[in-house]
């Protein structure tokens, strides 16, 4: 296999020459500040794109003008770095599906030509899982060495952002057993800090998000959204909405606790039957494509979410190089099905004063 544990590189193409270059994984020089200084308004209006071809980068820029078009201020783009298995301790990017700096760095730009900005959201995926693991019930042979590559690879990713302008670096996604060690994860985020300026947070799971205790070294609360949302195929937007209701019951409290705006990194439902009712699985692929579902999922949210000044922002997931032609397509993306009008309908709204 192709991959890379430690490395060092020159900047991408037109990466400020003021970026902090790493030797090793590691950033040279500079301080970390405890929190986000500096401007760039929230709320975050995006949507999401998974970048796992490195012969795709027309078909992510095309992805990225057609996103623009039709309203979104923000995307954010899913990077993968690597592991063998839930006892591995070492994180390599393997350069058959993972863009180069450079690469990357040209996607990066090219969104902010389309006056969007951009999020950087490294997801680690296990290249030869054992049973049933995934990155949230990693359990390596040793933590700390596993920190210490992890920290190469997001000091990495924390370059390239800050190389090429990101706005915000997603430091973590759903590494549920890792969250105990938080002492690894303060140094972590202040490691990334020396290096990027932009703002930062993590990706907790929707029914894990109280167990993180490192909220206060980042600056939002991020998080998924596959909460049950209705009991069967035929829920309704008023029903989704009472659901909803009932979940800022406890998240919302949660939220006037830390301070800090919530961000809803995945937001998106399957176009499938079960979506309602285990959001979280999208393998169910025996089940009946729905896009009616799908739509009034995006509706339920959108009236239960949208505008209101605790939320800095969401990513609907996911768009994708080749969007539904089919009645029939099963996956996330809500391009070319009813759940797209419901999107723009809500875009055009503009954004909303977040005030945590």
């Amino acid at each position: 296999m192709l991959g890379l544990v430690l490395f060092s590189g020159r900047a991408p193409k037109d990466a400020s020459a003021q970026a902090a270059s790493p030797v090793n994984g590691r950033e040279s020089g500079g301080t970390a500040a405890a929190t986000y200084t500096g401007s760039t308004p929230l709320p975050f209006r995006s949507f999401t794109m998974q970048i796992q071809r490195t012969d795709w980068i027309e078909k992510y820029v095309a992805t990225i003008d057609r996103g623009a078009a039709m309203g979104f201020d923000t995307v954010l783009l899913v990077v993968d770095p690597r592991q063998e298995d839930g006892t591995s301790s070492r994180i390599y990017l393997d350069l058959r599906m993972t863009p180069t700096a450079e690469k990357l760095g040209e996607l990066i730009k090219h969104a902010k030509d389309k006056n969007l900005r951009v999020i950087i959201m490294p997801i680690v995926l296990l290249d030869d899982p054992k049973g049933n693991e995934w990155r949230g019930t990693l359990k390596p042979d040793s933590w700390d060495a596993w920190f210490d590559s992890y920290r190469d690879v997001i000091g990495w990713y924390a370059w390239v952002a800050q190389s090429n302008n990101a706005d915000m670096l997603v430091v973590g996604s759903e590494l549920v057993s890792s969250e105990p060690h938080e002492d690894q994860w303060e140094k972590t985020i202040a490691h990334v800090r020396k290096t990027f300026k932009g703002r930062l947070t993590y990706s907790s799971n929707w029914d894990h998000y109280t167990a993180v205790h490192f909220w206060d070294k980042l600056d939002l609360v991020g998080m998924n959204s596959y909460w049950k949302l209705g009991e069967s195929r035929s829920a309704s937007v008023e029903e989704i909405q009472s659901h909803w209701k009932d979940i800022q019951k406890d998240l919302l409290a949660f939220q006037k606790k830390v301070k800090k705006p919530i961000m809803f990194l995945e937001a998106g439902w399957c176009s499938l039957a079960n979506a309602a009712t285990e959001p979280w699985d999208y393998t169910r692929v025996e089940e009946e494509a729905d896009q009616d579902l799908q739509k009034r999922l995006f509706e339920g949210f959108f009236q239960s979410w949208y505008g209101n000044p605790a939320l800095g922002g969401f990513s609907v997931w996911e768009f994708t190089p080749d969007p539904a032609t089919s009645p029939d397509d099963k996956s996330y993306t809500p391009e070319g099905k009813p759940a797209e009008q419901v999107i723009r309908s809500y875009l055009a709204k503009g954004p909303w004063k977040v005030s945590p």
